[in-house]
């Protein structure tokens, strides 16, 4: 690879969106595709075997949470740029995102050129985000970093949690969920609990609800 280039992996579940953009990305001169990933598990492999200076992580994959594969590509100390690709947006995902420190948080609905100046950007050290999510975020000052506008109350919840919760209340069962996940059966109880708990929600049908409400999925 060409040291000008600037190397990329994408992580995403659907063929269609990984062949899209590998295509539509290596059209651009200065930006490389090094190599794909359909799990969370499989992109944490991957940026660690090709070292890629951008690592594209869409948020519903499975494996993993997110949000914990995130934090294993950064633990690997190979200083790729994290950029998070959603189909839609959720206060709680920009909280996480400007937890980890990660460099973007895009939508899917943004164009390839935009894609592509986010990449060049992030690489520079800027962060990025869509239009809609920049909306809600606000540069603090004295922090030298973006902060959430608003809090969502699923904040309280950790990465992996959020996507316990994001596969309940989809209506997967502990057994679905845990082969998804590749945790045991008792680990996925167990979060399921404090989850419970931490919301004060005891009903499948509004957990459900309340996922939809807060923007962790689209019904």
């Amino acid at each position: 690879m060409n040291e000008s280039e600037i190397s990329i992996l994408i992580a995403d579940d659907h063929e269609m969106v990984l062949e899209g953009l590998t295509s539509g990305l290596n059209t651009f001169p200065d930006l490389k595709v090094a190599g794909t990933a359909r799990s969370t598990t499989d992109a944490v492999h991957q940026a660690k075997l090709l070292r890629p200076r951008v690592v594209l992580l869409d948020i519903c994959m499975p494996g993993d949470g997110v949000f914990e594969s995130a934090r294993e590509i950064q633990s690997l100390g190979i200083g790729a740029k994290l950029i998070l690709t959603s189909g839609f947006m959720a206060d709680v995902f920009i909280s996480q995102v400007l937890k980890l420190r990660m460099s973007g948080y895009i939508l899917k609905g943004d164009s390839l050129q935009f894609l592509a100046d986010a990449i060049r950007k992030v690489t520079g050290g800027e962060t990025v985000f869509s239009r809609q999510i920049e909306e809600r975020v606000v540069f603090d000052s004295q922090q030298h970093r973006f902060v959430a506008r608003y809090e969502s109350d699923l904040a309280m919840l950790t990465g992996r949690q959020l996507e316990v919760l994001r596969h309940l209340a989809s209506g997967q069962s502990v057994k679905e969920i845990a082969k998804l996940m590749h945790l045991s059966q008792k680990s996925v109880d167990s979060h399921k609990y404090r989850i419970m708990n931490k919301l004060g929600i005891h009903d499948r049908v509004e957990l459900s609800r309340f996922a939809i409400r807060e923007g962790l999925m689209v019904p």
